[in-house]
Order: structure tokens, then C-alpha cells, then sequence
């Protein structure tokens, strides 16, 4: 058996030859595909703050001391004429003062926390000046939970909890003050399981 492509005598039944490496035969040609790993790309599927909604339950406090103190200016302070500024400054420092601490606490927590989850990771970053970043890979996570009082589930706000104890260095993350929490801890784990079948299948092969 002589190969056709430099005439170089060949054994019988090899599929290359040995000389210039040509197929002996056209279905010797066709390259064998090898398996690859998964080289998807990482890409942003959510990002979030805290919500302002989750001081409901301040502000709804705050709206029953101002009643009260309404009342006491309308009912007690405005008839007589001769009560003291002293008392109507306190009046007004009730009701100003807490509602300036819940839109601090609104902003700080604004600027100071923020969400982000990928296609392959669930980030959480805090800090205003210093900087803190938190991550867990998808693939690690065991399970999420939801957490709501009663204000919350009315402004449909609250705490999402991720678990992964195989991560040491954040085995619980907390993410606080989510809108839509239900439909957001969905999505994460949606996401955790097509990250492990994409790795049960990159395995098998």
C-alpha cells in the first residue's frame, strides 16, 4: 500500500502515513472535536440600593407624635396667648428633629450601600469614604431566604439572605432594604442554578 500523496510504501490498515503524515482515507481527514470548558462572559443582571422604603416604620411613628403634638398646639397653645416660645419651640423640635434623622438615615444608607448581581457572582459594596467589597460566586450558594415584618410586606420591602457556608470568607450575606425582594431572591436563584448545570455539563465532558 502506497500512500497517494508521496508514494512512500505504507503497512496495510494505517491511516496516516508515516512519512508525510497524510490520510490514508477521507474519514481519517475529519479532526475529532475536543470538549472545551465554558468560557461564557460575565454580564450584569441587577443592581440595587436600599430602599427608602424600608424606614416605613419611622415615618408612621413620626406621623403619630406629630398628631399629638398638633393637637397640643392647636387644642392647648393657640388659645392662650400667653404661653411660653419655650413650649412652641419643643413642639416644633418634636416634630422636626426625628424627621430629619429618618431622611439622614435614608441618604446614608443610599450612598453607603449598593447590590450588584452577575451571571456568575452576587457583589455587595458599603462604605461612603472607605470602601468594603463583599462577593459570593453563585455556584457556592446553598440557599436564599426572605425576611419581612409586617410594614414590609405592605411596601413590599426586605431582607434577602444568602447563604453559602463553603465560602469562608462570607458564608452569610445580607442584602437590606430590597425592593421586590421575592422576585429578586427568584432571580438569584435562578441564576445559581443554570451556573451549576453549566458546570455539572462542562464536568461531564
Amino acid at each position: 500500500m502506497n500512500c497517494s500523496k508521496c508514494a512512500t510504501a505504507i503497512p496495510d490498515g494505517s491511516a496516516f502515513c508515516n512519512k508525510c503524515g497524510a490520510p490514508t482515507s477521507p474519514a481519517a481527514a475529519i479532526p475529532v472535536p475536543r470538549p472545551q470548558a465554558s468560557s461564557e462572559p460575565e454580564e450584569e443582571l441587577w443592581r440595587g440600593r436600599v430602599s427608602a422604603k424600608v424606614q416605613a416604620h419611622w415615618v408612621f411613628l413620626w406621623m403619630l407624635a406629630s398628631a399629638a403634638v398638633g393637637y397640643v398646639w392647636l387644642a392647648v397653645l393657640e388659645p392662650d396667648m400667653r404661653a411660653k416660645r419655650v413650649v412652641q419651640y419643643a413642639c416644633i423640635a418634636v416634630v422636626g428633629i426625628p424627621l430629619l434623622m429618618i431622611f439622614w438615615s435614608v441618604m446614608v444608607d443610599k450612598l453607603s450601600t449598593r447590590y450588584r448581581l452577575t451571571t456568575h457572582r452576587l457583589f455587595k459594596e458599603t462604605g461612603i469614604i472607605a470602601r468594603h467589597h463583599n462577593e459570593i460566586e453563585l455556584i457556592r450558594v446553598d440557599d436564599v431566604a426572605v425576611r419581612q415584618n409586617l410594614l414590609q410586606r405592605i411596601f413590599n420591602v426586605g431582607v434577602i439572605t444568602v447563604i453559602a457556608p463553603s465560602d469562608q470568607t462570607e458564608p452569610r450575606l445580607e442584602l437590606l432594604g430590597i425592593e421586590n425582594p421575592i422576585e429578586i431572591k427568584e432571580q438569584i436563584r435562578a441564576q445559581v442554578r443554570k451556573r451549576r448545570d453549566r458546570s455539572l455539563h462542562v464536568e461531564s465532558l
